[in-house]
């Protein structure tokens, strides 16, 4: 089910909602809270449901037996047990379909022939595989004792606002939430929370998925491996938005649905894009990610503790396993490996610490900004298919070309066909036609370029002016709601409901994060 569907807003939230309030000082409370998440979770296809009770019911029982024993052999089995297991399920599931199908192709020259076994990839499977994990995991090091309430617990696995796309919860941190019978919210609680569902499906119908159009129409420009000059760069950058609207809306849709419920979810977001490295880029995109990788992986592997040859080595395994996580391709990797050489980079020579000593106050923002772009290239990784990222990385560099040469009167043959290809862009070869000089020419001569760099910038804009507030105030915009006039509140609430009324995307698009 989808939050951003008309049956979860009209349907399915008022109505598990108000069987809670009825149930809420009852036993059963938790329990009608579950099967209602495992409807969420499994209306689309029953068998999802499977594979999630063997990896909640095998770590909920694993738990209970490291508990019980002193045996630090026995434990350490436990627990190799419970990891093992839970990442061969998700190894299965996800990569099975990529290995075996290059497999297939290595092996075809050879004469033998493999049918790729390709099997669907549950959603969500990644993210709870991750929470559970962290469950056993921390009865391991003794920094939570397990429930003994099995319906607790997978209330805590299940738990339908975060379940398919996080944040990644620890048991600590929203177990204890679920448990305890929790009081009504206040009505500025309620108020703030519906105010961020309100935000999320804005950042969600209106910005990511028109981005979203953006990024498939550029795509859709690309002709015998050759992509018009300039696109590819509304290509990245469009994808740079997409992805994080998309994501962020997800997080901040879940945040606010769990308040309505009494239970506070941790910020998975908070402006990453005004980061100025690559340390605190990855403390503030998917911040239940980049915690857990830090948590369980980065510092058991020794983090910073033993020297800085072991330190770098220690970020490129997080990373590559971050990337690896994300997605079954070798772009993955790639992606997560690039962000590996960035941290690496950066520590070695902090370039944002050179910028400001160079620069003074102009350090901080050029830092930004250079860190932005590198950020964007790494997205090209993640979102192209190795046949398609030269293209896009050549039309990104010709686009200087083309600006020279529009500055120097050779700017080429008009486009005609390009110009037939939409309406929007028949409108702007003609509206470019009446700037003055070398950049009307340009824009003439590219009207594809210069009617999609429009749709970007007109979506970028609202993005940009809530980021830069969050950024400002170092918090999400949505929580500056409490903050606000009621009059700011009352022009806010009205500007989002009728911009999702005449600028959301008809159609209930998938949250990208469902394929991981």
């Amino acid at each position: 089910m989808q939050f951003n569907s008309l049956s979860f807003i009209f349907i399915f939230l008022p109505c598990v909602l108000a069987g809670y309030l009825l149930l809420r000082r009852t036993p059963f409370a938790n329990l009608f809270m579950l099967l209602a998440s495992l409807y969420f979770y499994g209306v689309s296809a029953w068998w999802y449901l499977a594979p999630f009770f063997v990896t909640a019911l095998l770590d909920f029982f694993v738990g209970q037996r490291i508990e019980q024993s002193d045996d630090p052999r026995y434990r350490k089995r436990m627990l190799v047990l419970s990891v093992t297991a839970n990442l061969g399920l998700l190894s299965v599931f996800k990569y099975t379909g990529w290995l075996t199908s290059d497999l297939s192709t290595a092996l075809a020259p050879l004469g033998i022939s493999l049918t790729p076994i390709a099997l669907s990839l549950p959603p969500a499977i990644s993210f709870y595989t991750f929470q559970s994990m962290s469950y056993t995991i921390d009865i391991y090091r003794r920094e939570f004792k397990p429930y003994r309430n099995v319906v607790d617990y997978l209330s805590f696995v299940s738990f339908f606002p975060h379940l398919v796309a996080g944040p990644i919860m620890r048991a600590r941190d929203l177990l204890p939430q679920l448990a305890r019978i929790r009081p009504l919210p206040s009505a500025a609680t309620v108020s703030a929370a519906l105010f961020m569902i309100l935000f999320g499906l804005f950042q969600k119908t209106v910005l990511a998925d028109n981005f979203g159009s953006l990024v498939e129409m550029s795509r859709n420009t690309m002709k015998d491996g050759v992509m018009p000059s300039g696109i590819g760069l509304v290509f990245t950058y469009a994808f740079a938005f997409q992805i994080y609207c998309d994501f962020a809306a997800y997080s901040t849709i879940a945040r606010g649905v769990a308040r309505l419920f009494g239970v506070e979810l941790m910020r998975n977001f908070l402006t990453p894009y005004f980061s100025v490295n690559p340390s605190e880029f990855w403390t503030r995109w998917h911040i239940s990610l980049s915690t857990w990788l830090r948590d369980y992986l980065y510092i058991p592997l020794g983090g910073n503790q033993h020297g800085q040859l072991m330190t770098l080595r220690n970020l490129m395994i997080t990373m590559f396993l971050g990337g690896l996580w994300h997605g079954a391709g070798i772009f993955f990797i790639v992606w997560g490996v690039y962000h590996g050489l960035l941290l690496v980079f950066y520590r070695l020579f902090p370039v944002d610490v050179k910028l400001t000593q160079w620069f003074g106050a102009f350090g901080k923002p050029l830092s930004m900004l250079l860190f932005f772009h590198l950020v964007c290239l790494g997205w090209i990784f993640f979102r192209a298919t190795p046949a398609e990222f030269i293209p896009i990385v050549k039309s990104i560099a010709d686009l200087p070309l083309a600006i020279i040469r529009a500055f120097t009167g050779q700017a080429g043959a008009l486009n005609t066909a390009a110009i037939n290809q939409m309406e929007a862009v028949s409108t702007i070869a003609n509206y470019a036609k009446l700037l003055p000089g070398p950049l009307g020419q340009f824009l003439t001569f590219n009207p594809v370029f210069a009617a999609y760099a429009w749709g970007l910038v007109l979506f970028a804009i609202p993005l940009a002016g809530a980021d830069y507030l969050g950024w400002r105030f170092g918090c999400e915009f949505p929580d500056l709601f409490e903050r606000m006039p009621w009059l700011v509140r009352t022009i806010l609430i009205a500007a989002l409901f009728y911009g999702i009324l005449f600028l959301a995307r008809r159609e209930a698009n998938e949250f990208i994060y469902f394929a991981f």
